[in-house]
């Protein structure tokens, strides 16, 4: 099949750490070998640098967020299953959407959908703030894996490769699989009726796609 090179401009926060062999960075753009690959990174920058349309109430409660973290926390050990939103089984956004949804927090479903919940927070850890969310790129360059931030450089999340809700360590080598792949972080803690408007919002402009796929990170082992 025909191949060609294709050059996208992408914003900053995409070009933390390098895709694999088959493209190549540069500090203004991406290039990339496949035309379909090409339009799905494409996407995902388009997604991700259109922060300011969606916007939660700036007056956020830290408490929510924690509160999120800490309810996250007694859900260690449930199993991962694919599309799961439920104490029986969590996908990585079923996870999340389940844990501030219980402090009235409405998120969307997908991870590509959380990338415009909320406010947007440079994704470096150092920007972080506990219960902020983490998006991750996939084997594509599309978002497709979301954790939370969960303090003392951790993430909370319900990941394949860790069988299920679980802490990582982003200071180890598995966590250094995470820190490579971060690309967006969100803020998304709000009050009334500006959740639920953005939430409305996300929805019309992003529709569901798909699940969440199995995130790619080197596995644990069983019992973490």
């Amino acid at each position: 099949m025909l191949r060609r090179l294709v050059s996208v401009a992408v914003p900053s926060l995409l070009l933390l750490s390098p895709f694999d062999l088959s493209a190549q960075i540069t500090i203004s753009g991406i290039r990339i070998t496949g035309l379909e690959r090409a339009a799905r990174v494409l996407k995902t920058a388009r997604d991700v640098s259109d922060a300011g349309r969606v916007l939660a109430n700036s007056g956020s409660s830290k408490k929510r967020a924690r509160g999120a973290v800490a309810t996250g926390r007694r859900y260690v050990g449930v199993p991962y299953v694919w599309g799961g939103s439920t104490p029986s089984g969590f996908d990585c956004s079923g996870f999340v959407q389940f844990v501030y949804r219980k402090h009235g927090v409405p998120l969307p479903r997908t991870s590509r959908q959380m990338a415009h919940a909320g406010q947007r927070v440079a994704p470096s850890i150092a920007s972080l703030h506990e219960g902020d969310l983490m998006l991750f790129r996939g084997r594509n360059g599309v978002i497709s894996h979301v954790a939370l931030y969960a303090g003392r450089n951790r993430i909370l999340h319900s990941s394949s490769s860790g069988h299920g809700v679980g802490f990582d360590n982003l200071s180890t080598e598995r966590g250094a699989y995470f820190r490579s792949h971060l690309v967006a972080a969100r803020r998304v803690t709000g009050n009334g009726r500006a959740l639920v408007d953005a939430l409305a919002q996300i929805y019309r402009d992003f529709p569901f796609d798909t699940f969440d796929p199995p995130d790619g990170a080197p596995p644990v082992r069983q019992g973490r």
